[in-house]
């Protein structure tokens, strides 16, 4: 199997079948060409909307499935690769007589031609076709984002992602040993920024340190002192936030929908050597046993995920206005749950990884206004908050994430 084939099914799997792409990538088993499908793969993604645009600028009726795939990364070969036009098209047309028929060739054979020669369009310049090809995004999205953040959404939308690992270290591995013998690029409220170097592999294999992204660590840092308390995570998997606090102290019971989740949850801790009750619970039906007897409650929502774009540029094809709408009854549904299983005087930390604020300040303020026994406290972690905190995406390793503190009185 060459490159096109492999960065075929990698696409296929992420635009078709909703995977996510670091996971799909990870799959290949050859490693011969990993690095040339990676390229490929990712810049198909962060050009699709120019590709898209530039493919159905030459035919007559827009290509679906394997055919517009393969049209996808060929285009993003002859574009932004030096690889000889004629081996792309080659390739591609041989991959997709293989995957869909004899039928699609000389279409595939016809469309990459006449992009190798530049004869497509492009959009004008102030379309809102223009938009989506500078922004890599749909227009709907576009148009949310610049609604909440109208001198900010140029920046959120075209946010990069840092090329350095965030980490944190095991209490078993102290900082002057890590700082001595393995060395870090910046230091951290949580953790460090590093290269993913051997070394570090190799300690986060020994359970010494652990990949987390900096705006997941001070969400579990927005807790507070967690020490001795009983805390619970109503959508922990894959267990990061779980692990961190008991880690720091709690008494962590993580509940995830999924039996297969929970598991990733109980070999995270495993891992990392700490303690935790990890079990199946689906956070949108209320558990009995659990009201009113959490110290601490973590309510990591699902959502639409639009504050980690810079990594995860697939959750935007497969996604429509009117699933955020879905999302945040979810979301309410779930703070309603979390929130009854706090203690009084209890602390109820609400947390997505999404800048939009009908998914985030929206969904608090309709909160508190049914609930006045909980009250927004100051998150202690640096930044000046009256207890709610958004950050954007900065292209220096922090995502676009919320976090709000509530304490129950």
């Amino acid at each position: 199997m060459n490159y096109v084939e492999k960065s075929y099914d990698v696409l296929n799997s992420v635009i078709n079948d909703g995977a996510y792409v670091n996971i799909a990538i990870n799959s290949i088993q050859d490693d011969s060409d990993k690095a040339t499908v990676t390229r490929i793969v990712y810049g198909v993604l962060e050009k699709f909307y120019e590709l898209n645009y530039a493919i159905n600028s030459l035919v007559q009726k827009p290509p679906k499935g394997a055919t517009k795939i393969a049209l996808l990364q060929g285009a993003y070969c002859l574009r932004y690769m030096k690889i000889p036009n004629y081996a792309v098209v080659n390739e591609c047309v041989n991959l997709v007589g293989k995957v869909v028929g004899k039928s699609e060739k000389n279409f595939v054979n016809a469309v990459l031609n006449r992009i190798a020669k530049g004869e497509y369009n492009l959009p004008t310049e102030k379309s809102q076709d223009a938009q989506e090809v500078k922004y890599n995004a749909p227009i709907w999205l576009i148009k949310l984002i610049k609604k909440d953040y109208p001198k900010a959404y140029g920046r959120i939308l075209a946010s990069t992602t840092r090329e350095e690992e965030h980490i944190r270290l095991n209490a078993n591995l102290s900082q002057e040993e890590f700082e001595k013998k393995v060395g870090f690029v910046e230091k951290t409220k949580t953790g460090y920024f590093v290269k993913n170097t051997d070394a570090i592999k190799s300690l986060y294999l020994r359970g010494a340190l652990t990949y987390q992204a900096l705006s997941s660590s001070y969400a579990v840092k927005a807790l507070g002192d967690v020490k001795g308390k009983m805390m619970l995570d109503v959508c922990a998997a894959p267990g990061g936030k779980s692990v961190y606090a008991a880690e720091l102290g709690a008494k962590v019971t993580s509940c995830d929908i999924h039996p297969h989740r929970v598991e990733l949850i109980k070999k995270y801790a495993k891992r990392m050597g700490v303690t935790l009750n990890a079990i199946v619970a689906d956070a949108t039906i209320k558990k009995k046993t659990f009201v009113n007897a959490f110290d601490v409650v973590l309510a990591d929502v699902p959502c639409s995920g639009l504050g980690v774009l810079a990594k995860r540029r697939d959750i935007i094809f497969n996604r429509e206005e009117k699933d955020i709408d879905e999302l945040v009854k979810l979301q309410e549904k779930i703070l309603e749950n979390a929130s009854s299983y706090v203690k009084k005087d209890g602390v109820l930390v609400y947390s997505t990884c999404t800048v939009l604020k009908k998914e985030n300040q929206d969904v608090i303020a309709r909160f508190l206004q049914k609930h006045s026994e909980f009250k927004k406290e100051k998150i202690e972690l640096g930044f000046e908050n009256d207890g709610e905190i958004q950050f954007l995406p900065d292209g220096k390793g922090l995502d676009g994430f919320y976090i709000v503190r509530l304490r129950k009185c």
